[in-house]
C-alpha cells in the first residue's frame, strides 16, 4: 500500500532528480493495480495533524506523519529511509513504529 502523500513524494523527488520518466512509470504502475494507493481515512488524517501539533518544532513533514498515522491505525508496517523522524515521534511511552528495514541493517558506505 502507498499512501498518497507518498505518492507525491516520490514524483517530487525523482522529477527534482531529473527522472520525469520514472515518476510517471511509478504513478502508472499505482493506476494499474501493481500497488495499491490509499488515501488517510478522516480518522488517520486527525492523528497525523495531532501528531504534527505536538512536534510543530521537529522539522517532521506532513507525508512522514501520515505514514505513521496510517500506520498506527492499520496496525501495518512501514518502509523508510527516514529514521531520523520515525526516531522522533511516538505515540506514547515506550513506543516504537514497526519498520520492515531497520537503521541497523543498512550497508555501511
Amino acid at each position: 500500500m502507498v499512501p498518497w502523500p507518498v505518492f507525491a513524494e516520490v514524483d517530487l523527488l525523482l522529477r527534482a532528480r531529473g527522472h520525469a520518466s520514472a515518476a510517471i512509470t511509478f504513478g502508472r504502475a499505482l493506476l494499474d493495480g501493481v500497488h495499491r494507493l490509499d488515501a488517510p481515512t478522516d480518522t488517520e488524517l486527525r492523528l497525523a495533524l495531532d501528531l504534527a501539533d505536538r512536534y510543530v518544532d521537529s522539522g517532521v513533514d506532513l507525508p512522514d506523519l501520515t505514514v505513521m498515522a496510517m500506520a498506527s491505525i492499520r496496525d501495518a508496517w512501514i518502509l523508510t529511509w527516514d529514521y531520523r523522524d520515525f526516531r522522533t515521534v511516538v505515540l506514547g511511552k515506550d513506543h516504537h513504529w514497526d519498520l520492515l528495514v531497520q537503521e541497523s541493517e543498512l550497508p555501511q558506505p
